[in-house]
C-alpha cells in the first residue's frame, strides 16, 4: 500500500536530522563498535534498547547521542505480553515506541551486527530522496571472513552465476548468503499508526510500499563473518532466529545446516562456512569480476578509542 508523506519534509541537510534504533545483546566491545561507527557516520541520535540490563555498560558508554533503556520487568510492566514474546517482537516494538515519539527526521531499525555503508555523508544522501518517499531500503551485503581492515561483503549471487561461485553449495543457498538477503529500511518519521518492524514499515498490519533506493547505500551485515562466530550463535539461530522453521514451512537452509552438522566428517560445516564467506584472493577476484564486491574501511577500534577512550579488559 502507499502512504501519503506528512509535508512539508526536511530537505536541507545541514538541519536534517537521521538516527538508529536497535534492540541489542552482546559485549561491551560489539556495542561500542555499533554505537561509534554511526557516530562517526553522522547519526544525531542512536537509541539502544539493552534485552539483558546492564546499567555499567550503559554508564560506560554513555554519550550525548546516545539513548540507553534498559528492558527490565519495570519497563516491560503494563506492556502487552505478546511484545515480549520473542526476540523479533520485541525489536518491532522497541522500534515502533522510539518511532512514535522521536523528533526525529529519518529512523534507521538495524541490529547489532549491522553497518549503513554510505557513499557520502548520510543527510546530504537522506535530503534528496522524493519528498513523497516514505522509506528509504538498505540491500544488505554479507561480510566475509577476513581478520580485520579492509573489510570485504559480497552482493547477492544471480541465480546464472551461483553455481560458479559456490561449486558445492551454491544450488542449496539463496543467492550464496547464510544471512538474510531482505533489505532493512531507513523510514521517514511523522507518520501515525505505523509499526516499524525487522524488514519493513506497516501501517494497520499491511506493507507500506513505494520506498526508495539510494545508489551505494548498503547494509554491511557482519552475520558470520568467522567460523567462530558461527558456530557460536547456530544453536539460537537454528531454535529461534534466521534458521528455524516458521509456521511449519521448512527452512531450507537451517536443515542444510543441520545436515552438516550430523555429517561423520567433522570439518562438514566449516567446509560449508569457507566456501560462502571465504576472503580468499581468489574469492574474491571473482566475487570482484561479477560486481559482487564491495570494500570498505571501517576503522571501528579507532572510532571507539575517539568516542569512548580505550575500554578496560
Amino acid at each position: 500500500m502507499t502512504l501519503p508523506v506528512p509535508q512539508p519534509v526536511q530537505t536541507d541537510p545541514d538541519k536534517l536530522r537521521w538516527g538508529i534504533v536497535s534492540t541489542v545483546k552482546g559485549s561491551m566491545r560489539q556495542i561500542a563498535r555499533f554505537i561509534a561507527f554511526h557516530l562517526d557516520l553522522g547519526a544525531n541520535r542512536v537509541h539502544l534498547h539493552l534485552d539483558v540490563p546492564d546499567q555499567e555498560l550503559a554508564t560506560r558508554l554513555s554519550h550525548p547521542k546516545v539513548r540507553f533503556t534498559q528492558c527490565d520487568d519495570a519497563y516491560w510492566d503494563g506492556k502487552p505480553s505478546r511484545a515480549r514474546s520473542t526476540h523479533q517482537m520485541r525489536q518491532t516494538y522497541n522500534a515502533t515506541r522510539i518511532y512514535r515519539i522521536t523528533q526525529l527526521d529519518w529512523l534507521a531499525h538495524i541490529d547489532l551486527d549491522e553497518f549503513v555503508l554510505a557513499p557520502a555523508r548520510m543527510s546530504d544522501l537522506l535530503a534528496q530522496v522524493d519528498p513523497n518517499g516514505p522509506f528509504v531500503a538498505m540491500q544488505p551485503v554479507e561480510m566475509l571472513n577476513s581478520a580485520g581492515d579492509p573489510h570485504h561483503f559480497k552482493r547477492p549471487a544471480h541465480k546464472t552465476i551461483k553455481r560458479q561461485i559456490y561449486p558445492t553449495y551454491g544450488a542449496h543457498v539463496s543467492g550464496g548468503f547464510i544471512g538474510t538477503q531482505s533489505p532493512k529500511v531507513i523510514a521517514r518519521c511523522g507518520f501515525s499508526d505505523v509499526r516499524l518492524g525487522i524488514h519493513a514499515l506497516r501501517y494497520k498490519g499491511q506493507i507500506v510500499g513505494g520506498g526508495a533506493q539510494i545508489d551505494g547505500l548498503d547494509l554491511g551485515h557482519a552475520h558470520a563473518p568467522d567460523f567462530e562466530t558461527f558456530q557460536k550463535h547456530m544453536a539460537y539461530r537454528l531454535e529461534k532466529g534466521s534458521y528455524h522453521d516458521r509456521k511449519g514451512k521448512l527452512n531450507k537452509l537451517g536443515n542444510l545446516i543441520r545436515v552438516l552438522m550430523d555429517d561423520p566428517d567433522p570439518d562438514a560445516l566449516r567446509a560449508f562456512h569457507t566456501e560462502l564467506c571465504s576472503a580468499a584472493p581468489e574469492r574474491l577476484d571473482v566475487l570482484a569480476a561479477h560486481d559482487m564486491l564491495i570494500t570498505r574501511t571501517l576503522d571501528l577500534d579507532t572510532k571507539v578509542a575517539r568516542y569512548f577512550g580505550k575500554l578496560e579488559g
